[in-house]
């Protein structure tokens, strides 16, 4: 008779996907991922919409955890019926996410969220059967979900802490997650410490002028002519170019700043007569993509107000880092590994990172890239003995507000301009 295996369903709620794992708990095995979009994504792209949305009655609520119970159900489901499953097989579900994607599932109030000091109520770990947790088909499953940290760094950095090794013996490394809202830790031999750098949506460009999601056609690479500043761009799968996507926004970026198209305080350099560049108008911006090679007939270009976005989103990130390495007591130097995970980070050219300032150049350390560092970390936490150390990490963890900080805010204003080379 074939043994039948048993499984765990990892789920990471991201603010616009939701990342499903189907996990043979015997070797902890990936056998099938799932993204979906969340649902909630009609109620604002951004986590502070949402927070509003549920605040203004409790009915709102109440909608928001309907509709991410639907989705991730919803998930299960195709994943039971692709592979043809008994639900009875899956034996634990892990959920991560941030702070508001958390409270919002588990459907806890966010009311703590919508004003100073922006404290998480509910921080404990969770378990509870499955069923209470929406999920009426695993009536014999049991629902985890690690500790929230605080504020707006959630159940998706213990995991991604996991992910990222901070439980072996290694010393000195830094773990990203890059996104709307992008989680740091630091690990030295005298702790961890942790902070969230509000670097808004331009890394994941949806709300610059030209931007997309990384999918087919999206620019992900950007050259310059030094001598005509004409742009070679590489997108996403070959395709004719249909947009600008995170990565390709910072591949722009540096590669004007190499031009001189770029001036290091931000502002397009007027000085320059090409024409790639249109500075006449109330907006300036320079051309990636002319109307006649693009797949939608519109130019595909970088603006100034793009360039400021981007600028102020890089400066938060920089900013974050240089206030824990300051706590940790390490010079970049001393980093041995370097972590980056989300979508965004996961394809991020470190290079073009460090040319526009976002990150600093560490010299000694080995670099890792993946997207999924906290659906990897929630797959780990199947096993009970990795939840134990979790959360005796946070037990040491301590956790850095940067709101109201004055030596954040010196650091953020010192890493607003671009780096002259």
């Amino acid at each position: 008779m074939r043994r039948t295996h048993e499984y765990g369903l990892s789920v990471d709620i991201g603010t616009s996907n939701v990342t499903l794992h189907l996990v043979r708990l015997s070797d902890i095995h990936v056998v099938f991922e799932l993204v979906v979009p969340n649902p909630q994504m009609q109620f604002g792209a951004d986590i502070i919409s949402r927070v509003t949305h549920s605040v203004r009655k409790r009915e709102n609520a109440q909608q928001l955890t309907a509709f991410i119970r639907a989705a991730v159900q919803d998930g299960l489901a195709a994943i039971l019926k692709q592979l043809q499953l008994d639900p009875a097989t899956i034996r634990k579900v892990v959920i991560v996410g941030n702070t508001v994607m958390h409270h919002l599932f588990f459907d806890l109030s966010v009311s703590s969220l919508a004003k100073a000091p922006y404290t998480a109520d509910a921080k404990a770990p969770v378990h509870m059967p499955a069923a209470n947790a929406g999920f009426t088909v695993l009536q014999d499953a049991e629902c985890y979900s690690p500790p929230i940290v605080e504020s707006f760094i959630g159940a998706d950095a213990p995991a991604m802490m996991l992910a990222a090794g901070f439980l072996e013996p290694r010393t000195n490394c830094i773990a990203m997650d890059i996104g709307t809202n992008t989680e740091i830790a630091v690990k030295s031999t005298d702790g961890v410490w942790i902070a969230s750098a509000a670097s808004g949506p331009a890394f994941e460009a949806m709300s610059m002028q030209c931007g997309m999601p990384g999918e087919s056609g999206a620019i992900n690479t950007v050259q310059i002519d030094q001598d005509t500043l004409r742009p070679k761009c590489g997108t996403i799968g070959g395709e004719r170019p249909r947009g600008v996507c995170g990565t390709g926004a910072i591949s722009a970026l540096a590669a004007m700043l190499d031009r001189g198209i770029i001036l290091p305080r931000g502002s397009l350099n007027r000085d320059l007569n090409s024409k790639w560049l249109s500075l006449n108008g109330s907006i300036a911006y320079y051309i990636l993509v002319d109307n006649t090679a693009s797949a939608s007939g519109r130019q595909i270009v970088i603006s100034q107000p793009d360039v400021r976005m981007i600028q102020q989103s890089k400066a938060a990130i920089r900013g974050v880092i240089g206030l824990l390495l300051h706590k940790a007591r390490l010079d970049v130097e001393q980093v041995e590994t370097l972590y980056v995970t989300g979508v965004f980070g996961s394809d991020l050219r470190i290079e073009d990172a460090c040319r526009i300032g976002m990150l600093p150049r560490f010299p000694n350390a080995t670099i890792t890239r993946h997207s999924g560092g906290a659906i990897d970390g929630a797959d780990l936490l199947m096993i009970p003995e990795n939840r134990k150390k979790a959360e005796q990490l946070l037990t040491h963890l301590t956790y850095i507000e940067m709101a109201g900080s004055p030596a954040f805010e010196s650091r953020y204003l010192a890493s607003l301009p671009f780096p002259a080379q």
